[in-house]
């Protein structure tokens, strides 16, 4: 029997779990996978870590609202999109959602921008940046105001240069198996204006970019178009704009090499170019590379 994917949606009763929601959406079109709409409670006793009950007349209370808000949550979901929806008890928002990733037997975990963010870009709020430091399964995050397209058309995989790429290839061509779904790979370069198009850290990229091509051929059998592109500009956010953007697309990215295997760990790059970047974001554990 095939197995059928599901994402873990952290849900609250915010915009920004709507824009979780949204995403969840969005990518469950894309793959047909299921959603597994969570929202996590925190608990109040020393109650046992996996519990998933209330245990005071405070906290059914509390359960009754949030199984109100996760009824709300579900009639959002298109007709199109199965979803089940989960209250979960634990210690923490983020533990919670990783539990339940596990428990659940979830492909990655979806979660919504916190506010504050200029221009409708990323801001990470406190259960991201755990997530994305602590995180066995990839991390999917939406902007502020993202509303799910009708369908994903493009996903854009940012691959750097450094050893471990393959890691982040190979979740791609797991995602993509069968979809004709246009992929773009891009590498961004900081180089002086001035100097951009003799830059040979720009052309030590676009060679890079052949062998990166090259190993997904080998691997993939995805049936829409693919490209390659090297964004510049004087910092990395300025080469995040330099690229154009479509607002039905994903953008992929892999994990710092500081990241235990098979955790998440956001780097430097991959943090600054969520300053700039105006589309979902999926960052990708670190792994053993494929041979």
């Amino acid at each position: 029997m095939t197995r059928v994917p599901n994402y873990v949606v952290a849900y609250e009763a915010t915009p920004q779990g709507r824009e979780a929601l949204e995403l969840g959406v969005a990518m469950a079109r894309l793959t047909e996978a299921e959603l597994r709409i969570c929202l996590v409670l925190q608990r109040l006793g020393a109650a046992p870590a996996k519990i998933h009950a209330a245990s005071s007349d405070f906290e059914v209370l509390l359960a009754k609202q949030a199984h109100e808000w996760l009824g709300t949550a579900a009639g959002w979901v298109p007709a199109d999109v199965t979803a089940t929806t989960h209250l979960l008890w634990a210690d923490s928002t983020s533990e919670g959602l990783i539990q339940a990733a596990a428990d659940l037997d979830s492909d990655r975990i979806v979660v919504g921008a916190a506010r504050g963010g200029l221009f409708n870009r990323f801001t990470i709020g406190s259960v991201a940046n755990a997530l994305l430091h602590a995180s066995p399964v990839p991390v999917a995050l939406a902007p502020q105001g993202y509303s799910a397209p009708t369908q994903i058309t493009r996903i854009t995989c940012a691959i750097g240069t450094r050893p471990g790429w393959e890691t982040l290839l190979d979740s791609v061509v797991a995602l993509t198996e069968g979809l004709e779904v246009d992929l773009r790979f891009v590498t961004l370069v900081e180089v002086d204006a001035a100097r951009e198009k003799q830059s040979p850290v720009a052309a030590g990229s676009s060679a890079h970019l052949d062998t990166v091509l090259a190993y997904y051929q080998r691997h993939a059998h995805s049936q829409g178009d693919i490209s390659t592109e090297v964004g510049s500009g004087s910092s990395v956010e300025k080469a995040v704009e330099a690229l154009d953007w479509r607002p039905d697309e994903l953008a992929f990215v892999g994990s710092s090499r500081l990241a235990a295997p098979s955790t998440i760990f956001l780097g430097i790059t991959a943090h600054r170019m969520l300053h700039a970047l105006p589309v979902p974001l999926v960052v990708v554990p670190t792994s053993p590379a494929r041979s």
